[in-house]
């Protein structure tokens, strides 16, 4: 499919602007987790988001189709792998290793896409892909060493990545943005909470929550911008550009992160992160660039 040139570059843009605020969600998330646990955390985000967009719906919430009811509590599921998996991860693996993990979803997305949407793949995608997902292996410098429990946990949220990316192309060209938003958040907060009953409370005995500024600002964050802002214009707009080409502009959250790091808690980029960076923004701009050549063959 062929898509207008300004209306992908639209999307692209307000892709680019998501990207910007899951690169804070990071230090917001890291400050937030002094006050509460994980798991009960990404309840409330998702609970909140789910809370204005079911004022937004009103009415409408209960006349949606039970199509629509289905991809909306799909999306939700894969969603929900992928934050809690990569939340329980973090506890037995590095940071700079579960981000790195968690972006090989984009070596999932293109033969997904291909399967499940019927859509090829540029060579300058791919080469773009590959010079981003170079970036982000120098950008987060994950160490060598064999896969760990935490590293096994992460593989499975990649995994939950890419059928989401892939699935919300698909799904959002069949179904309002809207109605798929509102649904997938609602799925999430109910099985976020579930998992914190099971996961922290049963299991582990406590459930951390100290009511405070700080936490009502992380949830405030988290739930509006992170994920009913965010999460919203990537379910309105993504299909307007290509799984592939999406996946490619993800790719700057980890230089997004840095920069949030460096102007909200004063930590300033290392060497690596600053090549992995540059390599990161050159795969960017192979893809985005390789349309203008004089051809441009298409492979699966």
């Amino acid at each position: 499919m062929h898509l207008d040139n300004t209306q992908r570059i639209k999307a692209e843009l307000i892709l680019i602007g998501v990207t910007v605020i899951w690169g804070a969600t990071f230090v917001v998330t890291q400050s937030g987790l002094l006050f509460i646990s994980p798991f009960l955390l990404i309840a409330a985000r998702f609970s909140l988001a789910f809370g204005i967009f079911a004022a937004l719906s009103g009415r409408h919430l209960f006349e949606i189709s039970r199509v629509t009811l289905r991809r909306g509590v799909v999306l939700g599921i894969f969603l929900t792998i992928s934050y809690l998996a990569q939340t329980a991860g973090l506890q037995y693996t590095s940071a700079a290793r579960s981000g790195f993990i968690t972006y090989l979803f984009a070596v999932l997305v293109p033969p997904l896409q291909y399967l499940i949407a019927r859509r090829t793949v540029s060579l300058g995608n791919l080469l773009g892909l590959a010079v981003v997902v170079l970036g982000v292996l120098v950008f987060s410098a994950p160490g060598a060493g064999g896969l760990n429990q935490g590293d096994i946990m992460t593989l499975l949220c990649a995994v939950g990545l890419a059928f989401y990316v892939v699935l919300l192309d698909r799904y959002s060209l069949q179904s309002s943005a809207q109605d798929l938003a509102v649904l997938q958040f609602g799925t999430v907060a109910v099985l976020a909470t579930v998992g914190t009953v099971v996961g922290e409370w049963l299991v582990g005995g406590t459930v951390l929550f100290i009511p405070s500024p700080a936490l009502l600002w992380t949830v405030a964050y988290l739930g509006i911008l992170g994920t009913a802002v965010a999460l919203g214009l990537q379910t309105r707009y993504q299909h307007e550009t290509s799984p592939v080409r999406a996946t490619i502009i993800f790719g700057l959250e980890p230089v997004f992160a840095a920069l949030a790091a460096l102007l909200l808690a004063a930590q300033v980029p290392t060497g690596h992160e600053l090549v992995g960076g540059g390599l990161i923004l050159a795969g960017l701009l192979i893809s985005e660039l390789w349309q203008f050549r004089s051809s441009m063959p298409e492979i699966v």
